[in-house]
C-alpha cells in the first residue's frame, strides 16, 4: 500500500472550531482545558462540526446515517439524538440537534434500514419495572406509525440478559440490504430463540483438559462458553440465526467490498505476559464459525483445529467502530479494506485485506491519530465523508467530518476475483449447515482434508450437522490421516461416548511423524477433545498413547511441545514431572514469550494516560510466558515428584514474579502456586511454603485465636461477592470485636499495627482508609505480590548451589548476612556466608504470605476489612450504624 505522510495538527478541545483543519490553520484559544493533537493523512481535511459534551448532550458512543443528511447520535448513558450533516465549513448549532421524544436511549448500536431505525440498548432491566414499561438491554425498532415524518412507535423485537461494556453492541446491513447483522459482547447471554437456529452447533463447553484459572480479580469468572456472539435477523425480527461466536468483546463488524463480514474482537489487557493472552484482532465471521474465547486461562489457541485463527492480529487497545470503506469518497486503495477504530491509545488503522484461499490475510497500518482521542463510533455519510464520534466512560464528546480533498481517483475498484472459487466452495460447504442430506456428507467428505483451514472447519461443521449414523461408516473406512482427524473432532462433539475406543483407535493408525507441524497439533487436539467430552482412555489405550507421545517431548516446535505436555501428565506417563520441570527451567532461563503478541510502539502506548504505563511496564520486564505455561500445567500434578523437583518448581516463582504482567499477572500466580501446594503433602508444606516465599505461622501464634471458617479457595470475584453482597458492608452488623478478632485469626497483627496493637513489620493500618479505597485494600491483602513498597520488600539472595533465599536482613558484616526469613517469627534466623551469594536484590514475593483470607470464613472477612476500613475506631459509623440495625 501506499504510505500516505502523516501530518500534525492540533485542535483545542472545548470550543468547536469553525475552522477545518489543514496544514496552514491550527485554531489556538488560550482558555482551553486541554488540547487534542491529531495525526492526520495528507489530503484529508478534519472538521469538528460539534461538541456533544458541551451543550449537555452527554458523551456519544453510536452513530447511524439516515435518509438524505439525517444522522442520528446516542449518549452512552442518555437519549438518542437526531439532526442534519452541516455543509462544509459549517457546524451545528444545539437548536438543530434534537432528543427524540420516545423513552428509549443508552444505545450502543444504531442502524437505518426498513425505514426504521433499529436500536441496540445496554441498559440491566430492573425486574421491579414491568418489562413493557421500561427499555432494558434488547434490540428494538422505531418507526413512524404515523408517517408524519417523526420516528414515534418502538417495538421490542428482542429481549437480551446482559449490560455493560460487554453487553449489547452493533448492528450492520446485509451487502445485498435484506437483513441485518447483530453483535454482542461475552456478558450477553445467547437468548434461546437466537439458538434454536444455530449455524454452530450448540453443545459447546470449556473444552480444557485440565481446569482453568479463572480471573484472579474476578473478571467474567461467571461467563461461560462461547462468549461474544453474532446472529442475523429479518425487518421485523421474525427469524433469527446464530451465525458466529467465540468472542471476547467485539463491538463492531462491517463487510468488506467482497461481501465478506469481518468483526474486531477485543483483548483482555489484564491477562498481558500469560501464555493465553491474545492480543486485539480482526476475525472473519464466517458461516458456524468458533474464535475460541473461554474465560480465565481457558482461552484456545489459535492453532485449535476446533476454533478459527484471526485474520490479522493487532496489539493492544479498545475496539470500537469498524467500517467498509467502499462507500466513502477516499483514494480508491482503501475501498476494498475497513476503518477500525480503537478507543483506549486514540487510533483508527486502515485494514488492509487480501484474499488468501477461502479466507484473507492483512496488513495495516495507523491512517488517524490523536492524543487524547477516545473513539467511538464511525459512518460513511450519503456526501462520501467519514463522520466519527469521540467520548464513552462520560468523557467529553466531538462529532468530526473527514473529508478527502486530495487529487488520487476515488474510483470504487471492482470485486476481488482473487481466490474468488475458494470463498464460493466455502460457501456452498456453509448451506449445509443448515440443512441436512446425504448430498452434504458427500461435500463435506470431500474436502475435510483440504490445504485451506477454513475450508476444512467448514467441511467438519457440516458433518456435525448431519445425523452421525449418516457419516459413521465413511469414518470407519477411512485412511486419510486429515480426514480421521477432523472427522475424529466431528464424532467427539457429537457422537455418543461408546465410539471413543472406536476414536482412539482411528488416531492411533495415524504415524504422527509423517505429519507436518499443523497436523500434529490438530491430531493432539483431538485426543484432547476425546478425553475432555469422553473421559479417560482405558489403561491400555492410555499406555499406547504414552508410548506413541512421550518419544516427541520435548519438541522443538514450542505449541506442539505444550500439547504433547499438558497430554502425557494427563496420562501419568513416567518421568513427565521432570521433563516438564526441565522446560521450566529452559523456557524461564531463555525468556520465551509465546508467539503471535505484539506490544504497543511506545509511541502509541504514549496516547493513554490510563493503558499506556502498564503496556511500557509489561514491555520493560516482559514475562517468561512459555515457561509460565509449564508452571501451571505442573501445579496439576499430583504424582511422579521428588523433592528435588518440587524444590527446583517451588524456587521458580521467585523468577517469574520478577517480570511485570497485566493487572491480574502476580494474583494468577499466586493462584496457581496454591494450587501447586495442595498437592504437597502436609508434612512438607511448611518447607516448600518457605522456599516459594509464602511462609507458614510458626509457635509464636499459638495464643492467637483461630479462624473460625468455613475458609475456601476464594477468588477475586469470591471476595467481591463476599465484600459487597448481601451480607457485605452495605448491610454489616458486626461489632469492633469481630474486626480485632479476625485482624488476629488473619494473621495480620503479628506485621501490622492498628491504633498501637500489632506487629510493626509492615505498615501501620490505622490510617489506611484514608488513602486506599475498599478495592485496593480487599485486593491489597488477597495478591500481595501486585505491589510491594521497597521499604517492606525482603531481600532476596542468590546462592552457589541454585538455591534462593529471601528475607529481611537482620545484621551484615563482611564475612556474612543474618536473614529473618519468617515475617511470623524474628527470633528464627539464617546465616549466609557472603563468599556463596552470588547475587542479591529486592525480592519480587511479598513478605506478607498470599492466600491468609483463605482460612477465614465469609463472615470473618466482611469483620476484617470493616475493622481497617474503620481504623479500629469504635465509633465509626460501619460500627454505630451497625447497632441500629
Amino acid at each position: 500500500m501506499k504510505n500516505h505522510f502523516i501530518r500534525f495538527i492540533a485542535i483545542l478541545a472545548i470550543v468547536a472550531m469553525t475552522n477545518a483543519c489543514n496544514t496552514e490553520t491550527k485554531n489556538e484559544t488560550t482558555n482551553q482545558a486541554s488540547e487534542i493533537k491529531f495525526n492526520i493523512p495528507e489530503g484529508f481535511t478534519l472538521e469538528e462540526i460539534y461538541h456533544p459534551s458541551n451543550n449537555g448532550q452527554g458523551s456519544w458512543v453510536a452513530l447511524a446515517q439516515a435518509d438524505n443528511d439525517q444522522i442520528y447520535a446516542c449518549d452512552q448513558y442518555g437519549n438518542i439524538y437526531q439532526f442534519n450533516a452541516p455543509k462544509i465549513g459549517e457546524t451545528l448549532s444545539s437548536k438543530n440537534v434534537i432528543p427524540l421524544e420516545l423513552e428509549i436511549g443508552e444505545a450502543h448500536g444504531l442502524l437505518w434500514a426498513f425505514n426504521s431505525l433499529y436500536v441496540a440498548v445496554n441498559k440491566n432491566w430492573d425486574d421491579e419495572i414491568p418489562d413493557e414499561e421500561e427499555r432494558g438491554s434488547g434490540i428494538y425498532r422505531i418507526t413512524d406509525a404515523d408517517n408524519d415524518g417523526a420516528l414515534d412507535s418502538i417495538t421490542m423485537l428482542l429481549k437480551l440478559d446482559g449490560a455493560g461494556e460487554h453487553g449489547p453492541h452493533s448492528f450492520v446491513l446485509s451487502p445485498d440490504g435484506t437483513e441485518i447483522y447483530f453483535i454482542a459482547g461475552n456478558h450477553t447471554l445467547i437468548p434461546e430463540t437466537v439458538k434454536e437456529n444455530s449455524l454452530l452447533p450448540t453443545n459447546w463447553d470449556e473444552d480444557n483438559l485440565f481446569p482453568p484459572y479463572l480471573d484472579a480479580r474476578g473478571h467474567a469468572n461467571d461467563i461461560k462458553a462461547p462468549g461474544g456472539w453474532i446472529v442475523k435477523f429479518n425487518e421485523d425480527g421474525t427469524d433469527w440465526e446464530l451465525i458466529s461466536a467465540g468472542y471476547r468483546n467485539p463491538f463492531d463488524m462491517a463487510f468488506n467490498n467482497d461481501g465478506e463480514l469481518f468483526a474486531y474482537d477485543a483483548d483482555m489487557e489484564w491477562d498481558i505476559g500469560m501464555p493465553w493472552y491474545r492480543p486485539t484482532r480482526i476475525n472473519h465471521v464466517t458461516s458456524g464459525s468458533e474464535y475460541g474465547w473461554r474465560t480465565g486461562s481457558g482461552k484456545w489457541p489459535a492453532y485449535y483445529p476446533d476454533n478459527l485463527p484471526a485474520v490479522h492480529n493487532l496489539e493492544q487497545g479498545s475496539p470500537t467502530a469498524v467500517l467498509s470503506a467502499s462507500t466513502l469518497n477516499f483514494p480508491s486503495e482503501y475501498k476494498n479494506g475497513l476503518f477500525v477504530m480503537d478507543w483506549s491509545f486514540g487510533t483508527v488503522y486502515f485494514i488492509d485485506l487480501k484474499p488468501n484461499g477461502s479466507s484473507y490475510t492483512a496488513e495495516r497500518e495507523e491512517f488517524l491519530s490523536g492524543t487524547p482521542l477516545p473513539l467511538t463510533d464511525m459512518i460513511a455519510g450519503h456526501d462520501g465523508n467519514l463522520y466519527f464520534a469521540t467520548g464513552g466512560r462520560r468523557l467529553d464528546s466531538h462529532l468530526y467530518r473527514l473529508r478527502y480533498t486530495g487529487a488520487e481517483s476515488t474510483a470504487v475498484l471492482a470485486k476481488s476475483e482473487a481466490d474468488k472459487s475458494k470463498r464460493n466452495l466455502r460457501k456452498q460447504l456453509e448451506q449445509f449447515h443448515k440443512a441436512t442430506g446425504p448430498e452434504g456428507v458427500t461435500l463435506a467428505w470431500q474436502h475435510l482434508n483440504e490445504p485451506d483451514r477454513f475450508l476444512r472447519y467448514a467441511a467438519r461443521v457440516v458433518l456435525e450437522h448431519q445425523p452421525v449414523n449418516s457419516w459413521l461408516k465413511n469414518y470407519t473406512n477411512e485412511t486419510d490421516a486429515v480426514k480421521i482427524i477432523e472427522a475424529s473432532i466431528a464424532l467427539t462433539h457429537q457422537g455418543d461416548k461408546k465410539l471413543q475406543p472406536l476414536i482412539l483407535n482411528k488416531l492411533q493408525q495415524i504415524d504422527i511423524n509423517a505429519l507436518p507441524a499443523e497436523k500434529q497439533m490438530d491430531l493432539l487436539r483431538a485426543y484432547s477433545l476425546n478425553f475432555i467430552r469422553m473421559g479417560p482412555p482405558s489403561k491400555n489405550e492410555g499406555a499406547a498413547i504414552i508410548d506413541k507421545l512421550n518419544p516427541l517431548f520435548p519438541n522443538s516446535n514450542n505449541s506442539i511441545s505444550k500439547e504433547l505436555g499438558q497430554i502425557l501428565l494427563y496420562l501419568n506417563a513416567d518421568g513427565i514431572i521432570e521433563k516438564l520441570v526441565q522446560q521450566l527451567e529452559y523456557h524461564t532461563e531463555n525468556k520465551t514469550v509465546t508467539e503471535g503478541v505484539e506490544m504497543l510502539s511506545e509511541e502509541a502506548s504514549l496516547r493513554s494516560e490510563q493503558y499506556g504505563p502498564l503496556i511500557r511496564d509489561v514491555i520493560e520486564k516482559m514475562p517468561p510466558s512459555e515457561a509460565i505455561y509449564y508452571g501451571m500445567l505442573l501445579s496439576n500434578a499430583k504424582e511422579g515428584w521428588t523433592k528435588d523437583l518440587r524444590k527446583r518448581y517451588f524456587l521458580w516463582y521467585y523468577d517469574v514474579l520478577a517480570a511485570n504482567g497485566g493487572m491480574s499477572f502476580k494474583a494468577y500466580m499466586e493462584n496457581v502456586r496454591q494450587r501447586a501446594m495442595n498437592n504437597v503433602p502436609d508434612d512438607q508444606r511448611p518447607y516448600f511454603e518457605e522456599i516459594s516465599g509464602s511462609y507458614s505461622p510458626t509457635s509464636v501464634m499459638e495464643d492467637l485465636p483461630q479462624p473460625i471458617g468455613p475458609g475456601g479457595n476464594y477468588t477475586g470475584g469470591d471476595m467481591g461477592d463476599i465484600v459487597w453482597g448481601d451480607d457485605g458492608l452495605n448491610n454489616y452488623k458486626g461489632t469492633i470485636e469481630d474486626g480485632k478478632r479476625a485482624f488476629a485469626a488473619a494473621t495480620c497483627i503479628l506485621c501490622h499495627r492498628i491504633r498501637g496493637e500489632g506487629g510493626a513489620t509492615g505498615p501501620d493500618l490505622t490510617q489506611a482508609h484514608t488513602k486506599f479505597g475498599t478495592y485496593d485494600l480487599l485486593f491489597a491483602i488477597y495478591s500481595p505480590n501486585d505491589e510491594i513498597s521497597d521499604q517492606y520488600a525482603n531481600t532476596l539472595f542468590h546462592l552457589e548451589n541454585g538455591n534462593k533465599i529471601a528475607g529481611r536482613i537482620k545484621s551484615e558484616t563482611e564475612e556474612e548476612v543474618v536473614l529473618m526469613p519468617n515475617p511470623f517469627n524474628e527470633t528464627y534466623t539464617t546465616t549466609l556466608n557472603k563468599k556463596e551469594i552470588t547475587k542479591r536484590e529486592l525480592s519480587p514475593i511479598s513478605p506478607m504470605p498470599s492466600g491468609l483470607l483463605n482460612h477465614l470464613g465469609k463472615k470473618e472477612i466482611v469483620d476484617l476489612i470493616a475493622y481497617i476500613n474503620a481504623g479500629g475506631d469504635e465509633n465509626h459509623e460501619l460500627y454505630t450504624e451497625s447497632k441500629e440495625k
